[in-house]
């Protein structure tokens, strides 16, 4: 008798829900890309092991192979882990090629965007100790978000300039999105809304002791832009910033989203900012999903309280900073589920997962890394003992047990889903965006409960069926066909277990995802 699945992350269906007819921005239309690594768009100086030292700061840019269009919409991706050095920071994610961000860039590209995964200055203080300890830990990372969102600016000056001469990455300098995964997601946000000097000198910023390691004056802001140079990365003290990096060149942004990060105070909020899309875990253990404290993963220890996604959202909305996107009563499956919990406030999406093991609750669920290459990289690149490099992987695990490539990318899917037709509609890239695809009407599939088989019938003729897709509720593919080119198809059901399925069924023109339930 065939066992009945337990859905243990409804969630994580989503992912697999029904796509929009193909069109460029909502749905990949292009079949590969092609990725130009490590291009310079600025130096500045960086403060990681006590020396300044100037960095050549790197992008990898993403484009569409085969496609025609002159001027695309740009997307930076900022990735993750806590302005520390990958494995130093004690986890596996941490550069710009993390799994989750060049996903991310190759699914962006797909669908017609040129995507940007950049990188940023690191280095703070999160292990300071003793009365001042507090101090150095809040101050020095305030610093580090400071320097990464003037990094960010450069980025988007540079291509942008990049855009309105050579135009070497095909990109429309009047379109530029930017958003990040973790540490990336504080960034984006900050780098959406701080604009005045007065917004970083709120009591919580200023500095409790006077320390001229680290530029701190007691009751001052611990950002002194005379040494770090102004918002824009302009300015400031020589030999602590470069302020060169394309200047008088508009970083200005028209979109942006978090997954994962916070926003140093609401009151950066403002009415006028762009739009914004926040996905959170809601029990994440690190950055808050309402109002509370960042804790450092490297350590547990408290730094600065924060506005997490759901205020941030909640304050957008009543903002009408979101209105852009929200003139569409959407009806997809990702809209739909979010709207269960998010508390009715658009652009919110929410992961509820129960806490794994040990530990107060789940983060980044969308991370995944292969095992082998990190501990090789650890132990033979790095010299880390077995016992420091066992030590990461577990730290890395305790917030994510089941972490795998179908879990992230059931993830990434699902974040896609709800992401990009804000993205489309705020910046009018599409014009009739549909929550129902037109081809979906053309696909019927019975008997729905199964018991031994299904039947996929399409009454186009002239649009067979390509491919055939099954997952369980993990994402994990259990029924893979391909090159079927007919406009009928049977699936034996008998070897699978009782429970739901998610079925993808692909044309040359787009895909159809339905639910199927197998007694």
């Amino acid at each position: 008798m065939k066992k009945l699945l337990h859905v243990l992350c409804f969630f994580t269906l989503l992912s697999f829900s029904s796509h929009v007819f193909a069109q460029r921005f909502l749905t990949e239309v292009f079949s590969s890309t092609t990725v130009t690594s490590n291009v310079i768009f600025g130096q500045n100086v960086q403060f990681l092991t006590g020396s300044p030292v100037t960095v050549n700061l790197k992008a990898d840019v993403y484009e569409p192979v085969g496609d025609t269009m002159s001027a695309r919409p740009a997307i930076i991706v900022l990735h993750t882990g806590s302005f520390i050095p990958i494995f130093y920071n004690g986890q596996t994610t941490g550069i710009k090629t993390d799994s989750t961000i060049t996903e991310m860039c190759r699914q962006f590209a797909r669908r017609g965007y040129t995507a940007i995964a950049m990188d940023y200055r690191l280095g703070w203080n999160p292990t300071a100790l003793g009365a001042a300890g507090q101090d150095i830990r809040t101050g020095s990372l305030l610093q580090a978000v400071y320097r990464a969102i003037q990094d960010a600016k450069a980025c988007v000056r540079y291509f942008r300039n990049d855009a309105n001469n050579a135009n070497t990455y095909h990109i429309n300098p009047n379109e530029f999105i930017l958003g990040g995964a973790g540490t990336g997601g504080y960034i984006a946000l900050a780098y959406a809304t701080l604009n005045n000097p007065a917004q970083i000198s709120l009591p919580k910023f200023l500095a409790a002791t006077s320390n001229a390691s680290y530029g701190f004056t007691a009751g001052q802001s611990y950002i002194n832009q005379a040494i770090w140079g102004d918002f824009d990365g302009y300015g400031g003290t020589t030999g602590y910033n470069i302020a060169t990096n394309t200047p008088g060149v508009s970083n200005a942004i028209n979109f942006a989203f978090n997954m994962g990060g916070a926003l140093g105070d609401s009151s950066w909020l403002v009415s006028g900012n762009v739009p914004m899309v926040c996905f959170h875990v809601v029990n994440d253990p690190f950055a808050p999903y309402a109002d509370g404290p960042v804790i450092v993963p490297v350590t547990g220890d408290f730094v600065v309280d924060v506005s997490g996604s759901y205020t941030i959202v909640r304050r957008a909305d009543s903002l009408q900073n979101n209105m852009p996107f929200q003139t569409n009563a959407w009806t997809d499956p990702f809209t739909t589920r979010a709207n269960q919990v998010n508390g009715g406030y658009d652009g919110l999406c929410p992961f509820i997962l129960p806490p794994p093991p040990f530990a107060s609750g789940q983060a980044g669920p969308w991370e995944w890394y292969d095992s082998t290459t990190c501990f090789q990289t650890m132990m033979f690149g790095l010299g880390f003992t077995q016992g420091h490099a066992d030590t990461v992987w577990y730290n890395s695990l305790g917030t994510n047990p089941d972490m795998s490539s179908a879990k992230g990318h059931a993830y990434v899917d699902t974040i896609m889903g709800y992401l990009n037709p804000r993205i489309a509609s705020a910046m009018q890239l599409v014009t009739g965006i549909q929550n129902t695809s037109q081809l979906n009407s053309l696909v019927n599939v019975f008997p729905n409960p199964a018991s031994d088989y299904f039947q996929i019938g399409v009454s186009d003729y002239s649009n067979p069926i390509q491919y055939v897709n099954v997952y369980d509720i993990t994402g994990r593919t259990i029924y893979d066909a391909k090159n079927i080119k007919s406009v009928s198809y049977r699936v034996d059901t008998k070897s699978l277990d009782a429970g739901v399925y998610l079925l993808k069924i692909g044309f040359d023109k787009g895909e159809v995802i339905r639910k199927i339930t197998v007694n």
